[in-house]
């Protein structure tokens, strides 16, 4: 059997697995146990655990347990809801004010966080209720929330943003700061269409008609902001520095988020149980996937699956940007079914050596491949953030929900062609970590 009918026979057990709802981690543990013993009989077992214990045995993975212990003092100490209050306290009278306060608020707590699970959650759960209460319109309020918790997976810190590179084996460091100008951009414009939609359509999102706080009393809610702000400089500003590696920023972000809850006297017994077992608990899961994923990745080697793959595409004479789309619209069907952590584990084996061969941008191509994934959270049926505004706003209909973010998705493929246009808003941070100019 040829290379090609191998990975073809691979990806389509793969997605049996998926599909049937089996756990990622279980699934490709046991697709490997199979193809390992079919191809090469039981003796290439061992093969299997040395690929599982270099899985995770990866130094470039130690930022994801410290970015997700960081996120998770955070949220778990309270200060999620006073970031959301600020944003909002300083919006003023703008159009679709409490729109722009979701978009706002996601980009500062994506920095902080880095889960677009949890801002997500947590936007929902602050303003989804003053959004009812000001007739914001069900499909205006979703998709806001939907489009600002979906933030947090390219804006620095992101979790995703990690796996990413570990998985494709680039610079975890540029990867992050790629992401920045994507991510500012991609709040801009969800901003920029929020706006538009309130003038054009206010019986949709209401004017706001309340007093606006004394300006004294925004300038004192900012000092909740001041650390924060530093603990984000800390962490994405020694990167692009060269101060640090990603490793030891995220170090330095998880003691930081340590030293602000203790300084707010909110570093309780309570707090930091919560955070360390959230910790846990995500972490583990994610090395158990990161296992069968390393172990696919050597079993497509080792079966010549993926070197014909990549002779194939060779022989095709495929460009970097054909590449990259037929990639795009591959994450953007699998996400209309499977979690954004499952896509990277089918695409990535595949499509890095691919990359490699025809010479694209691999961090450009990361960058591209963590919008469609962000896309991946809100496309239906499965889009698992759907899931997650759905458990927290029961009453409102599905379909409500999958026209809401319409207009979400057309934001994300117009940035995604900006960044294919034009790839220096991947590098040019970079050029500048580097060069000084």
């Amino acid at each position: 059997m040829d290379g090609l009918a191998i990975l073809a026979l691979g990806f389509a057990g793969l997605l049996l697995v998926l599909l049937s709802g089996m756990p990622v981690a279980f699934g490709l543990l046991g697709i490997n146990i199979v193809g390992f013993t079919l191809y090469a009989g039981p003796a290439a077992l061992p093969l299997l655990a040395d690929s599982a214990f270099g899985g995770i045995a990866q130094f470039t993975l130690v930022p994801v347990p410290l970015f997700l212990l960081m996120g998770e003092l955070l949220v778990r100490a309270g200060f999620g809801n006073q970031i959301v209050q600020l944003v909002d306290d300083w919006m003023g009278r703008v159009p679709g004010r409490l729109s722009l306060s979701a978009v706002g608020a996601g980009a500062v707590f994506g920095a902080v966080s880095g889960s677009s699970m949890a801002s997500t959650a947590l936007l929902g759960s602050t303003l989804m209720a003053e959004m009812d209460r000001r007739r914001y319109h069900p499909r205006v309020s979703t998709g806001a929330i939907l489009a600002a918790g979906g933030l947090a997976i390219l804006i620095p810190p992101s979790g995703l943003g990690v796996l990413l590179g570990a998985l494709a084996k680039v610079s975890i460091g540029e990867l992050l700061i790629a992401c920045i100008i994507p991510g500012l951009l991609l709040a801009v414009l969800y901003a920029i269409y929020f706006v538009v939609q309130a003038k054009l359509r206010p019986d949709l999102a209401p004017p706001y008609t309340g007093d606006s706080k004394p300006l004294r009393e925004r300038l004192a809610g900012l000092f909740v902001l001041v650390p924060l702000a530093l603990l984000i400089l800390l962490v994405t500003g020694f990167i692009f520095l060269g101060i640090a590696t990603p490793s030891e920023t995220a170090a330095l972000g998880a003691v930081g988020a340590l030293v602000v809850c203790a300084a707010y006297r909110r570093l309780t017994w309570r707090v930091l149980r919560a955070a360390l077992l959230g910790t846990l608990a995500t972490t583990a899961m994610i090395n158990a996937i990161l296992i069968g994923a390393s172990a696919f990745s050597q079993l497509l080697s080792f079966t010549g699956a993926a070197p014909a793959l990549v002779q194939a595409a060779t022989a095709l004479d495929l460009s970097p940007i054909t590449l990259a789309l037929t990639i795009q619209l591959l994450i953007l069907v699998l996400g209309c079914f499977i979690d954004a952590i499952s896509i990277m584990l089918i695409t990535v084996p595949m499509v890095m050596p691919l990359a490699a061969a025809l010479g694209a941008d691999p961090i450009w191509l990361c960058v591209l491949m963590l919008i469609q994934l962000e896309l991946s959270g809100i496309t239906p049926p499965f889009g698992v953030l759907l899931f997650v505004m759905k458990g927290l706003r029961p009453d409102i209909g599905t379909t409500t929900l999958y026209r809401a973010v319409v207009p979400i998705v057309g934001i994300q493929l117009f940035l995604c062609a900006l960044v294919m246009v034009f790839p220096e808003l991947t590098r040019w941070l970079i050029t500048l970590m580097t060069t000084g100019r």
